[in-house]
């Protein structure tokens, strides 16, 4: 079964009072989330395709592309985002 991505964009991993968050944006700009879109609060874990790069230290990781992100039990997943999902139809510049 395949499970629809809730958002399409760049992925923002940060602490917060000591639980980790995810932010999806449009862009990055000087190590920091723009056009924030949605928050992911207070995950348990964060799951992350093999195919996505993330830079940045422990307080502010991020993807280098956008990716597709959606959360199933307190969990977030990223992973690649598919031809098929398309950048344009989330908003985001191809």
């Amino acid at each position: 079964m395949s499970i629809t991505p809730t958002n399409h964009g760049y992925a923002y991993i940060f602490e917060n009072e000591g639980a980790v968050n995810v932010a999806v944006c449009s862009r990055i700009e000087n190590d920091k989330p723009v056009g924030v879109i949605a928050i992911h609060f207070r995950t348990k874990q964060i799951k992350v395709d093999s195919t996505i790069q993330l830079t940045g230290d422990k307080g502010g990781r991020y993807s280098t592309a956008p990716v597709a992100v959606y959360g199933e039990d307190q969990v977030i997943h990223l992973r690649t985002v598919t031809a098929a999902e398309g950048l344009t139809a989330a908003g985001l510049p191809s």
